[in-house]
């Protein structure tokens, strides 16, 4: 009878750790994809008020800045094609010296916003002129593909797994169209047996 209660312990022990430990898996990849998140918005944020400053001590002007960034991340469905995150922030700087003349002219202001700008800001900066105001409208085209493939010779097992998506982005911010596009590629391989 005791043979039979502890054989009855060790499979209770291992079902509830069947059961526990793809929730504690989970889980924590729930709380690092959240914090990737949050370090992406901060990231975005803080970038749009470094650009307002920068821009701002420059021009000698009032400057509004935007970021918009659409960026691709880890995914638990699609971990070699990942997915697409979007993020943005807005700063509004007012780093001018008056006019000491006395003839109480206002400082004059622009608004700039970057869209997935990254570290090259080359055509992805856009210049929006006087104060304004409004929403960047969204359009986009994806297409995803992967494959796998395994190959046995011998006791030698080789898979590996390729995937990438191509993307076209159209950005519509006040009444201007902006196109964009990118290539996402990644593949891995394993290999193993006797």
């Amino acid at each position: 009878m005791k043979r039979v209660i502890q054989k009855f312990k060790k499979c209770q022990a291992m079902i509830e750790m069947a059961i526990l430990a793809p929730v504690l898996l989970v889980t924590v990849g729930l709380i690092v994809t959240y914090a990737c998140k949050m370090n992406n918005d901060q990231w975005v944020l803080m970038e749009a008020f470094r650009r307002a400053l920068a821009t701002s001590h420059n021009t000698n002007k009032i400057i509004s800045y935007g970021t918009w960034d659409d960026r691709m991340m880890a995914s638990v469905q699609q971990p070699i094609i990942g997915q697409q995150t979007p993020s943005s922030g807005s700063a509004c700087v007012m780093w001018v010296v008056n006019d000491v003349t006395g003839n109480g002219e206002d400082p004059e202001g622009e608004t700039y916003v970057k869209v997935n700008g990254g570290m090259w800001t080359m055509g992805h900066e856009y210049p929006l002129g006087e104060p304004a105001s409004g929403g960047i409208e969204t359009m986009r085209i994806a297409t995803t593909g992967s494959s796998l493939t395994v190959n046995t010779q011998d006791t030698q097992t080789r898979s590996s797994r390729t995937g990438g998506s191509g993307e076209f982005m159209l950005y519509k911010i006040n009444e201007k169209e902006y196109p964009q596009g990118r290539v996402h590629i990644m593949g891995r391989g394993f290999s193993g047996g006797d």
